[in-house]
């Protein structure tokens, strides 16, 4: 059985992942902001580049969201001709989709400008609050583990 101490490291190991979670999403975001393209735009480009192909309902089982959500999302690419839907041929219920040329290019242009974005974001005091919090989090599991 757990004593106090022991608990109360679990839920500030906890908060601590929840806060490292949140720093990581945030810096993400950042580098997204000049690209017009939201993060789970984003999820669905790199999602296609290494799978090829998917469809909404792949899609929406793997990001954990609504069929309704995915398709707006990939309405919004196949629009922006970053990717391309497909019927399948043996089940016209099936829509493929698949980036395009310009899908695959911006995919390049995106990870550049996220690069870039990051670089010029002062990560220096993120980055440094966020070793903290690991130093912390691994103290944490240091004395769970007693």
């Amino acid at each position: 059985m757990l004593n106090h101490q022991q608990i109360k490291a679990q839920f500030e190991s906890l908060e601590t992942l929840q806060s490292i979670q949140k720093q990581v999403h945030q810096m993400s975001i950042q580098g997204l902001v000049t690209t017009g393209i939201s993060m789970r735009e984003w999820e669905v480009l790199v999602y296609l580049e290494q799978h090829e192909q998917a469809s909404a309902s792949e899609l929406a089982k793997v990001f954990k969201v609504t069929r309704t959500l995915i398709s707006r999302n990939t309405w919004h690419l196949i629009q922006d001709n970053l990717i391309q839907p497909q019927i399948d041929q043996s089940d016209r219920r099936i829509v493929w989709l698949s980036l395009t040329t310009t899908g695959q290019e911006t995919i390049g242009k995106v990870a550049r400008q996220i690069q870039a974005n990051l670089q010029a974001f002062d990560c220096n005091h993120e980055l440094a609050t966020l070793m903290k919090q690991l130093r912390y989090l691994k103290q944490q599991l240091i004395i769970l583990n007693k």
